[in-house]
């Protein structure tokens, strides 16, 4: 069975960019409830991400290595983050190679 991969997820909206030095990462908008996910990923572990937001922010490499995600509430509110997140990777403001990680999941 080939890897999986953050490619292989359904976006609402999903973008290539390319920070201020040049290199390429992938901001992505995405409506959680309703993927197929990974057919490895337990669904315990799905659960505790619904519990922190439906709508996700995401960059992620060109290899697929997630640098940073954030939970949203409500559609509106996520649109204007993943909105934001576009504009601060391609002026420098967020540096996707500086990974942020969710602090929230239960162990």
């Amino acid at each position: 069975m080939p890897a999986w991969h953050l490619d292989d997820w359904q976006y609402l909206e999903r973008q290539v960019v390319a920070d201020p030095n040049g290199r390429p990462w992938t901001v992505a908008l995405m409506d959680v409830l309703g993927q197929a996910g990974d057919p490895d990923r337990p669904a315990a572990l799905l659960e505790v991400e619904y519990a922190s937001g439906r709508y996700f922010t995401l960059i992620y490499s060109d290899g697929g290595t997630l640098q940073r995600e954030r939970g949203y509430p409500s559609l509106p509110e996520a649109v204007e983050a993943y909105e934001d997140l576009l504009a601060a990777v391609l002026d420098g403001r967020v540096d996707p190679a500086q990974p942020v990680f969710r602090e929230d999941l239960e162990e």
